[in-house]
């Protein structure tokens, strides 16, 4: 299962950086974030926007490893 997990990590990966690379001579109009208009280009705003999920999805994957983690005291054998 932990290879299933690695290798579409990786094929998510590598489809992100392709559809990144492939426009990020793209131009957009009217980006607006909190009421502030955004002058850059949409695919670097993109690919920030994916490494902050990427962040976070971390940061919640350790946290729900270590709250049900099972400490040697309170283990049954």
């Amino acid at each position: 299962m932990k290879a299933l997990y690695l290798a579409g990590s990786i094929i998510f990966t590598v489809l992100i950086l392709v559809l990144s690379f492939e426009n990020i001579g793209a131009t957009c109009s009217n980006m607006h974030f909190l009421f502030f208009p955004i002058r850059q280009n949409p695919t670097i705003v993109a690919l920030g926007i994916a490494v902050i999920g990427i962040l976070t999805g971390i940061l919640y994957h350790a946290f729900l490893v270590k709250a049900f983690e099972v400490e040697d005291e309170d283990a049954d054998f």
